[in-house]
């Protein structure tokens, strides 16, 4: 599969520490594990419902979301890092699938999925390519169809800003263009109407949910 030239080779480099990586860094702001329920709380799942991870990495969101919908259910994850996605190969459960697939060209029929979520993707594309995603995303979700999607938030605690901007540097370009733009404004230009923002991890993180408009 030839990759889009915005993609970072280095997501393949560290999928094999990707894991012990976020544990560590989450440690920090009450565990990795709380903030990952947070967010599903967000998706408002049911059983039976089909669930698509875009930027799924190593799948562990994939898991959670897996065990709560039930085995009727289903929960595909999607990447462009072939190493994210052989890690999340080995935590695959019977009502999961994982793809290898640009999130700009979606393998899945108009409504196929009942909620879609990213965490961390957009901050990694340039703007062009992440309205494209939402776009997709819109258009794969049904008439009921909802978005949760976790990212950056640009903090304001000065301390906490200055610590972030150092951050910023080592992510690059695409997420310092992401930090300046509003997210809700973005998933409003891809079809969707925001029901919700909440702000986490001392304003450096932020959780946005939207419901498809396209019904």
């Amino acid at each position: 599969m030839r990759k889009p030239e915005h993609y970072r080779e280095d997501c393949n480099r560290i999928a094999y520490i990707y894991d012990p990586f976020v544990r560590f860094i989450s440690s920090f702001f009450g565990g990795e594990q709380n903030l990952r329920l947070l967010f599903i709380d967000k998706m408002d799942l049911k059983p039976d419902q089909r669930i698509l991870d875009v930027c799924c990495g190593t799948g562990t969101l994939c898991v959670m979301i897996a065990e709560m919908i039930g085995d009727t259910g289903e929960v595909v994850g999607i990447d462009l890092s072939e190493n994210m996605l052989k890690k999340a190969e080995k935590k695959r459960k019977d009502n999961m699938r994982f793809c290898l697939s640009n999130a700009e060209e979606i393998p899945y029929s108009d409504g196929y999925f009942d909620r879609a979520c990213i965490t961390f993707g957009l901050h990694e594309m340039p703007h062009s390519v992440r309205m494209n995603v939402l776009c997709e995303i819109s258009r794969v979700l049904n008439a009921d169809g909802k978005i949760v999607i976790l990212d950056y938030s640009y903090p304001r605690h000065r301390l906490v800003r200055l610590l972030f901007n150092i951050w910023m540097l080592v992510e690059g370009e695409t997420a310092r263009d992401f930090i300046g733009r509003d997210l809700s404004s973005m998933i409003r230009g891809a079809g969707f109407d925001v029901i919700e923002r909440s702000i986490h991890w001392m304003g450096v993180i932020q959780i946005v949910s939207g419901e498809n408009v396209h019904r």
